[in-house]
């Protein structure tokens, strides 16, 4: 390529960015325009002329009366005169309110107050906002049956309305819809309006995004509360005679609004302006997406001849939309704060590349390796991840939010303190991985490897970890998982001290020798989980009064079910687990001497090892179970089924078999000496090498 070719590509290019920067101008001015119309239309409504024109026809009647009573000296007998609704507008009270956490308040206030009808109206709809705070307020006012009516939707967005961070929260707000359709509803407007109105005692009209921001920023707002009968009125009726947009109808309103803004004739000194203003829909934890890079694109073919030539520092540059698909880049390419939006790596090999600070967002990653690269600081939300190999990467602060990390390989990857809100981990591979301080809430994790990662003061509130596979050594000190769902999980020996549990779901998980030491319970489901002696909770919880089977020596737990659980090593000695459901259990190496297990159901489980002398085992269902060297000296198995059950190398002497079931199972080894089989049934049986001496055979007779 020729230098003037080069030039000519680069001025189309800079070209083409300028005719970019004219759109975010006009939708900027578009924005300035409708929020004049908006204050523009609440002056010409506001009551107070009408207030004042009742007022002085009040007057002029009395000064009437006044000039007839003087006139003619005499006394006129009129009905008294009615204010209307004067008394009632002498009550009006008007309040402003400050800043955000004053408009939170009234918010949160409005929730718990409305009995009606609550409507709230805001562009965007963020999870800063929309927390699980919120969202408990929302159920809590609609289990009182009021009505919850939603207007979002800013025009301006255009295609983009309900995607993006700008709408992350608009699916729990569309969950809610789904369980209360009757009473919450959304209505897409194409507004840029915030204003709440609260049955109709009162409404708030203001600055502050009430959906959108949180209340922690010192950013400046103002708003007005008022019980104004009028307002109330006219707010409710703009909102009930709004329609609901469509996206054709969304762009045309769009361009119709902005194709005059064309012909103003005040854009000096905007830009100026410009650089003064913080866009009131910015969230705290994602960057805006109408960043841009103002270097100039370099081709594709530009940037691969500069690499074969040799060069090797790519700071800074831009490469946004580039198909990079099945390229390699090899070990010390610095590329650091380049930008790479939406660019094609699909299949690439960039091992031990510096990405760190690149703009990669919305990227196609998928397929590729990414091995020991360095991807601190970089901006990867929404980027697709899926089946990429990212062992030993460093991807420390890097952004994550909503990218999809699906069976991506992430083994002693370090993601401390990276944001992965939202974020698709299933299957992914996270073992001895580093999550000190990440964000990962709502992110999903089911049947991720867990092994050995380190999540300590990581915040995983709301986190979907279903499924997971945990070790001993995997932390959880000081984690945020409130509202997570662990169900199932087995967490035995896992760190959890400190951890917040609040309204957590561990249902039916492994807690034996697990460390809950200083942790927050609040509301947690445990309902079915396991714990023993040496699991560590609170001084002031009951793990057995919420629901947790206790896992020690003469216990009580019968028709427990405990069905696929892994119970190896533990001591049930004495315990009674009549009945109990034990069926694909893994209680290999356990104890349960003289344990009572009458009638209950242990098919496919693994009892390896076990010992179960002198325990209680009528009518108990082994069939398909292993008990391979399993101690059953003096056992009673009166009756029990132990269908192609392997006993290879068991220890049966004494045991009392009479009519017990075991046909085609596998007695290989095992010692039945002075065992009872009488009336057993055996057909298909494996007795090589059994000791049957002195045993009572089926039929009655005594083996030899």
């Amino acid at each position: 390529m020729s230098q003037q070719e080069l030039d000519l590509s680069s001025l189309s290019a800079r070209v083409l960015q300028l005719e970019e920067n004219q759109v975010v101008l006009k939708r900027y001015i578009a924005k300035l325009k409708q929020q004049l119309q908006s204050h523009e239309q609440l002056f010409n409504d506001r009551s107070e002329p009408r207030q004042l024109e009742s007022l002085m026809e009040q007057v002029a009647t009395i000064q009437q009366r006044l000039n007839l009573e003087i006139g003619e000296k005499s006394i006129i007998s009129e009905p008294p005169i009615e204010l209307d609704t004067q008394a009632e507008k002498l009550d009006v009270l008007a309040q402003l309110i400050f800043d955000r956490p004053h408009s939170r308040a009234v918010l949160i206030e409005a929730l718990s107050v409305a009995q009606e009808r609550l409507i709230i109206v805001c562009p965007w709809l963020n999870c800063n906002s929309i927390n699980d705070e919120l969202l408990q307020n929302f159920r809590d006012c609609l289990n009182r049956g009021c009505l919850i009516d939603i207007g979002w939707g800013y025009l301006g967005d255009r295609q983009n309305i309900g995607k993006g961070w700008r709408y992350n929260a608009l699916a729990d707000l569309q969950e809610l819809e789904g369980e209360y359709p009757d009473q919450f509803r959304l209505k897409l407007l194409g507004t840029h309006e915030n204003f709440l109105v609260c049955d109709s005692s009162f409404a708030m009209l203001g600055s502050h995004n009430l959906l959108t921001n949180s209340d922690q920023s010192a950013e400046k707002e103002v708003g007005i509360r008022t019980n104004d009968c009028q307002i109330v009125k006219q707010l409710i009726e703009r909102f009930d005679s709004s329609e609901v947009l469509d996206e054709e109808e969304i762009e045309r309103r769009f361009v119709a609004s902005s194709d005059y803004l064309d012909r103003a004739d005040y854009l000096e000194g905007l830009a100026a302006d410009a650089e003064d203003i913080t866009l009131e829909d910015s969230c705290e934890d994602v960057e805006d997406e109408s960043e841009e890079c103002l270097e100039p694109v370099v081709s594709v073919e530009e940037f691969l001849q500069r690499y074969s030539e040799g060069e090797k520092d790519f700071t800074g540059i831009n490469l946004a939309g580039a198909d990079l698909s099945g390229k390699s880049i090899t070990s010390g390419v610095n590329l650091s704060n380049a930008n790479l939006n939406k660019a094609n790596l699909n299949k690439a090999n960039w091992q031990g590349v510096n990405l760190s600070g690149a703009n990669l967002k919305g990227a196609d990653m998928r397929d590729a390796i990414f091995n020991s690269t360095n991807f601190s600081q970089a901006n990867l939300s929404m980027t697709n991840l899926s089946n990429t190999k990212l062992s030993s990467a460093n991807l420390n602060q890097a952004n994550l939010v909503n990218a999809n990390l699906s069976q991506a390989n992430l083994s002693s990857a370090n993601l401390n303190q990276a944001n992965l809100s939202n974020a698709n981990l299933s299957q992914a591979n996270l073992q001895s991985a580093k999550l000190e301080k990440a964000k990962l809430r709502k992110a999903s994790l089911r049947a991720a490897n867990l092994e050995y990662a380190n999540f300590s003061e990581a915040d995983l509130n709301g986190a979907n970890l279903s499924g997971a596979t945990l070790s001993q050594q995997t932390k959880f000190t000081s984690a945020n998982l409130g509202q997570a769902n662990l169900s199932g999980l087995n967490l035995r020996k896992v760190d959890m001290i400190n951890a917040d549990l609040t309204n957590a779901n561990l249902s039916n998980t492994n807690l034996l020798q697990a460390n809950f030491d200083g942790a927050n319970l609040k509301g947690v489901q445990l309902q079915g989980a396991i714990c023993d002696q040496a699991t560590l909770f609170p001084t002031d919880f009951d793990p057995v009064k919420a629901g947790v089977y206790l896992i020690a020596p003469y216990v009580s737990l019968p028709n427990a079910d405990l069905t696929g659980r892994e119970l190896s090593s533990v001591n049930l000695m004495g315990a009674d687990l009549q009945g109990a459901n034990l069926s694909s259990t893994q209680l290999n190496y356990s104890d349960l001497r003289g344990a009572n297990l009458s009638g209950a159901k242990l098919q496919g489980a693994n009892l390896d090892n076990t010992n179960l002398g002198g325990a209680n085992l009528r009518l108990v269902n082994l069939s398909n179970a292993r008990l391979s060297e399993a101690d059953l000296t003096t056992a009673d198995l009166t009756e029990a089924d132990l269908r192609q059950a392997y006993l290879c190398g068991a220890k049966l002497g004494g045991a009392d078999l009479i009519s017990a079931d075991l046909r085609a199972a596998d007695l290989s080894y095992a010692d039945l000496s002075g065992a009872n089989l009488t009336n057993a049934k055996i057909g298909g049986v494996n007795l090589e090498n059994t000791k049957l001496t002195g045993a009572i055979m089926p039929d009655g007779s005594t083996h030899e």
